[in-house]
């Protein structure tokens, strides 16, 4: 028994190693396929999720993508008002204020730009994106995000309450360059992973995630 242990547990560690794998490569299919599919449906608001400030307040080219692409979901008339989400990050100002500015510069009326200057993750974004949302009497909402990131943010939607629909920004540099696309939508795996596990605990456990 000694001498077959060793090589029972080098096969339950392939057998793991084997499982992982292979949710690995379904989930990321999952996301990846969801990426690219756009629903163009009206609603009440456009939620803008942040990403990073580059130095000399710029946006990065993630941000510029996503504002960008509200911008003309607005424009095309499928909502009366934009909600910014952002907090700061490691370089000033804040995500919503850079967001603004771009808005703003390509001619979005200022009061229609609703800013949420405090969040600082997925999930802070749209619990307070449905605070604004409830405050303004609004029910239905578009994500506008990186392609891989939007299969969990109307995840994280539908689990607190938001009717809410997916349009990526397609020509974000993170989808459109391979090695980009493929890094994070990887990371995305695990982040989707580790939501998931979160939600499991806050079920089986009770309390906030």
């Amino acid at each position: 028994m000694e001498r077959k242990l060793p090589y029972l547990i080098a096969g339950l560690l392939l057998a793991l190693a084997a499982t992982v794998a292979t949710c690995f490569v379904l989930t990321y299919r999952s996301v990846d396929n969801r990426s690219g599919r756009i629903e163009t449906c009206p609603a009440d608001v456009i939620i803008v999720l942040g990403s990073a400030v580059w130095p000399n307040e710029q946006p990065s080219p993630s941000l510029r993508a996503r504002t960008e692409r509200a911008i003309e979901l607005y424009r095309d008339g499928y909502a009366s008002h934009l909600i910014l989400s952002g907090g700061l990050g490691r370089h000033p100002p804040e995500e919503a204020e850079v967001m603004r500015r771009l808005a703003v510069e390509a001619g979005i009326p200022d009061e229609v730009l609703v800013l949420d200057e405090e969040a600082r993750s997925t999930r802070e974004s749209l619990v307070r994106g449905r605070e604004i949302m409830q405050q303004g009497g609004w029910d239905t909402a578009i994500i506008v995000s990186d392609p891989f990131h939007i299969k969990r943010s109307l995840l994280i939607a539908e689990d607190i309450g938001i009717t809410a629909y997916g349009s990526p920004a397609l020509d974000n540099p993170t989808y459109t360059v391979p090695a980009r696309r493929f890094y994070y939508t990887s990371r995305e795996v695990v982040a989707l992973w580790w939501y998931l596990v979160q939600r499991s605990w806050s079920t089986v456990w009770g309390g906030e995630m």
